[in-house]
């Protein structure tokens, strides 16, 4: 936006906020002030008709923004009352807050009003401060998704607890410094109101000390009323600073923040600072109240080497600092809801006194946000009319991912490297490069659409090796100051002599490629000429990590003008660093594990004027393993919705989770480095297991098919079988009440891949085998597909049956040897609601009618027979793209177990040594980046 154009937005968004208070206006309303405002300032601050159209639109988007509520499972503690609602302070820190996110950060009401709700809610959880008569320790989490707000939820929470009478408050902020200094400055700036660069500098000047920021610029000002930093922007938590200042809890009157990172040694020295200059000499104990914020909480990362990250001692050290007060109130704030704190029944005595035994509230996800279901769809579809059609409703932004081949990268960042690939790297991939000339486009249209002072960031996370990230940044360093070079040289140049240079003619290919001129209304030509070189000129490149310091992405230094940058970086760019205007992301790294996948997703989001913009190029492998994480995601958080309806605990959500199928990836994880062979009673009832991760070599698929053929023709030898019918509806040959002693011989001598962990052969026959009589008979069938050329023939003895196979896609995992997928990112075997098969069609019409939305469970019903799948499936990848010996028919499994309200479990396990043999461990998901 142009300057005038802010100018207009937010004067009528001030105007409104005067004008309606907490209601919220039409859009009439919104539309009638604008237009009053526009005519009022045209001669000082004009704007072009096209200009007050976009204003327009963005006050609709900005006010009228919505957001759902939160969700909360509460404990059971007869001692906590309800308090927040009845306890009377003047709100001075929640009021300027709440003004500053209207007028300052121009949120719409409904935001502000939902934010106002939601805090309350959780304030009412924490304990009561202003209550001397009754010690607490109180125990809650917050469950939001990446990048959509968390931080202005505690930040709204830090206000209010000061406002309630917390004396003080903790913040833990990731376990690198510069995150910290990022999460100290917000603070800074939305709660304490004063800079903190100098605030423990002894030999700056008062006035230095004391520079308003942020909420600090705003009315009333009241000298009383001061937050005291204990950490700064300059300096984590530090014993010989604090004493050097004199300063202690005892000498203030107010509330105390620190901002510190999550590591043993501050840790423990706040621990010792706390209770040696603070405690009472009696009881040992801090008469005053505390509030510990647990950013990331799930960030202490079991899989680490590092004394200081090691997350026994980490969670010691913070649960010795909540011990050493009367009254103290955790709350952990998260991503997923599959954080360790669910997980690990087992754990050490100190993780378990984390757990939010209290309370547990899933934050509301905005209307505008940008998250993974947007991007990467859910498994929702029910589509088997066309087996073209989606495996997935497919997401709004789908279109925004771009593939990166395993191939292309060969000979550039393979997934397994040493620090020592920087001394190999001479050039840029070609996606990269694709992906860099399309962000200095992108720069160039934000320009054309009036953006000229909003950051635009690029994330280029390609290695946990600091070494390789510095490299990195020199070449496309190199590279982007070329590009520079040529336009500024070229650009004016006539159109057929520009397009001679072939940096010019690269980046219209890259325009032309992604139709750019449909997007913004304006030719090629024209824009090369206008915009381009002096977008291109603005752009630097960083590197982010531990070796350069928080400075890197100094966002503030260029609020006036707006930054743009490419942030070249690993570990340091994956947890909760905030890359302001992010809109291209090239992202090549190798984990599978949830919580690193969803935190690494800083492509998630709000991009206000630039989603259609946004592209995220990345890893094949990775594009696979976040669908599943969206899919799991969504699955808990729908039963926590239920279980809030049903009155359940945070308990019991936390034995649902580890129940969860998906669980066991975390669980792998959680004990890889150990080598301990873990048993975990897994939920299935209700649901439709399968094997879309199989192994890929020859014999293994073979005796698969064999296994399969046998068992399709012992079904015709069986008198007690009827004749296999052929359903048309569901377009399925089917068995009726087949024997489950046939079903256990099947599922116990298939094959899968060990990282299949959803699927275990022994523990699903032996649950089948010792059932109760629920799965005594079941349906068997083989589901046909659309590769009607290719008909594969089943011998059954008495007759033969071709089967139309159904297509799929077969590619090999990057980092898991032998490990075949099957349909990519969708880890489907069979089609959306393959679990019809096997009910009348009179059933499946009513089940469609009944329901809003469809998935396996849907059909999974009481009284029917459980199910089992013999999949037959023809090989759709193109030929270009198979390795020698690729197989073209594949057989796969799938059983459903149908939900007759027991909570039935198999007892699965996870053997890690076995795991082992077929992954290279590395420290991917380490937490720092690595020298």
């Amino acid at each position: 936006m142009t300057d005038n154009m802010k100018y207009i937005v937010n004067t009528v968004t001030s105007m409104i906020n005067s004008k309606f208070g907490d209601e919220l206006p039409t859009i009439e309303d919104i539309h009638t002030e604008a237009e009053t405002i526009r005519t009022a300032f045209s001669a000082i601050y004009p704007v072009t008709d096209e200009e007050f159209a976009q204003i327009k639109i963005t006050l609709s988007s900005n006010i009228l923004h919505s957001i759902g509520v939160a969700i909360t499972l509460r404990g059971r503690d007869s001692a906590h009352q309800s308090w927040y609602f009845v306890q009377e302070n003047d709100g001075f820190y929640w009021n300027r807050y709440k003004n500053y996110l209207k007028n300052n950060k121009h949120w719409g009401i409904e935001v502000v009003n939902r934010l106002h709700e939601t805090t309350n809610g959780i304030m009412d959880d924490l304990g009561n401060p202003k209550d001397p008569t009754h010690p607490f320790q109180r125990r809650g989490l917050l469950l939001g998704d990446v990048q959509s707000g968390k931080t202005a939820t505690y930040t709204a929470i830090c206000n209010k607890a000061a406002d309630a009478g917390y004396r003080v408050i903790i913040v833990l902020a990731g376990m690198m410094e510069n995150l910290r200094v990022q999460t100290q400055e917000r603070l800074d700036a939305e709660f304490v109101g004063v800079e903190s660069k100098y605030t423990l500098d002894k030999k700056a000047a008062q006035e230095i000390k004391n520079t308003p920021v942020g909420v600090g610029t705003i009315p009333p000002h009241n000298p009383d009323k001061r937050i005291a930093c204990f950490t700064s922007v300059a300096t984590d938590f530090n014993k010989a600073t604090l004493r050097a200042l004199g300063l202690s809890l005892r000498t203030i009157s107010g509330t105390a923040l620190f901002v510190v990172k999550k590591n043993k040694s501050v840790l423990n020295n706040l621990y010792k600072w706390l209770v040696e200059n603070n405690a009472d000499h009696e009881t040992g104990m801090i008469d005053l109240p505390l509030l510990l914020i647990d950013d990331e909480a799930d960030n202490a990362s079991v899989n680490t080497n590092s004394e200081e990250k090691d997350p026994t001692a980490i969670n010691q050290a913070i649960c010795n600092i909540l011990d050493c007060f009367k009254q103290a109130s955790y709350l952990g704030i998260t991503a997923t809801p599959f954080a360790n704190i669910f997980i690990e029944p087992d754990a050490d005595s100190n993780t378990r006194n984390l757990f939010p035994k209290d309370f547990l509230t899933v934050l509301p996800t905005p209307e505008l946000y940008i998250g993974a279901d947007k991007i990467f769809g859910n498994g929702d579809a029910d589509d088997w009319e066309s087996e073209g059609g989606s495996w997935r409703i497919e997401g709004q932004y789908g279109a925004s991912i771009i593939p990166i081949e395993n191939e292309e990268q060969e000979s550039f960042y393979v997934f397994k490297h040493k620090k020592e690939l920087a001394d190999e790297l001479y050039d840029l991939p070609a996606s990269m490069q694709e992906a860099i000339r399309y962000f200095i486009l992108v720069t160039g249209i934000s320009d054309l659409r009036k953006d000229n002072t909003e950051h635009r960031s690029m994330l280029v996370n390609v290695s946990r090796f600091t070494k390789v990230q510095n490299v990195t940044a020199d070449l496309i360093e190199t590279f982007v100051s070329q590009i520079k070079s040529d336009l500024e040289n070229y650009a004016q140049l006539p159109l057929d002599q520009a397009m001679q240079i072939s940096s010019i003619a690269m980046l219209s290919m890259v325009w032309d490629k992604y139709d750019l001129t449909s997007l913004t209304g304006i030719e090629w030509a024209h824009f090369l000429k206008e915009y381009l070189f002096k977008a291109a000129r603005r752009i630097e490149v960083r590197s982010v990590n531990q070796q350069h310091g928080a400075s890197s992405l100094n966002y503030y230094e260029y609020k006036k003008t707006g930054m743009r940058v490419i942030a070249v970086g690993g570990n340091s760019l994956s947890r909760g660093l905030t890359l302001e205007g992010l809109c291209v992301s090239y992202f090549y790294r190798n984990t599978m594990m949830y919580d690193t996948l969803l935190q690494m997703g800083r492509w998630f989001g709000y991009r206000p004027n630039y989603d259609d913009l946004f592209k995220v190029w990345m890893a094949e492998d990775a594009i696979d393993w976040y669908g599943y994480i969206t899919d799991a995601v969504n699955e808990l958080k729908e039963e926590l919705k239920k279980m809030k309806r049903q009155n359940q605990t945070p308990e019991q959500f936390g034995l649902k989770v580890r129940q969860a199928p998906g669980a066991l990836l975390i669980t792998a994880r959680n004990k890889m480095r150990s080598a301990t062979a873990v048993s975990r009673p897994i939920t299935v009832s209700g649901r439709m297991i399968e094997t879309p991760r199989l192994k890929g070599d020859k014999a293994t698929v073979a005796e698969n098919e064999a296994l399969c053929r046998s068992f399709l023709k012992s079904l015709a030898t069986d008198e007690r079988i009827p004749t296999v019918e052929y359903d048309s509806f569901t377009k399925a040959y089917i068995w009726k009440n087949v024997p489950k002693k046939l079903i256990v011989e099947l599922v116990r001598n298939f094959t899968t891949h060990p990282w299949n962990l959803n699927f275990q052969p022994v523990a699903l026959a032996d649950y089948i085998s010792n059932d109760d009589g629920a799965l005594e008979c079941w349906d068997v069938a083989i589901p046909q597909g659309s590769q009607m050329e290719n008909t594969v023939p089943v011998d059954l003895i008495d007759r033969t049956i071709d089967i139309v196979p159904e297509g799929r896609k077969l590619e090999w995992d990057a980092s898991i040897a032998n490990l075949l997928r099957v349909n990519g990112h969708h880890v489907r075997v069979g089609t959306g609601g393959c679990s019809k098969i096997g009910l009348d069609e009179d059933t499946i019409r009513q089940l469609r009618k009944d329901n809003e939305r469809i998935t396996d469970r849907t059909y999974l019903i009481k009284d029917r027979n459980p199910i089992a799948l013999v999949h037959i499936l023809k090989n759709t990848t193109p030929i270009e793209n198979r390795k020698e010996n690729d197989p073209e028919i594949l057989f796969a499994l799938g059983l459903g177990f149908p939900n007759d309200g027991r909570n039935r479990q198999a007892n699965y396990m996870v053997n890690v040594n076995e795991l082992r043999n077929w992954v290279d461990i590395t420290d991917e998901d380490d937490d720092d980046d690595i020298d």
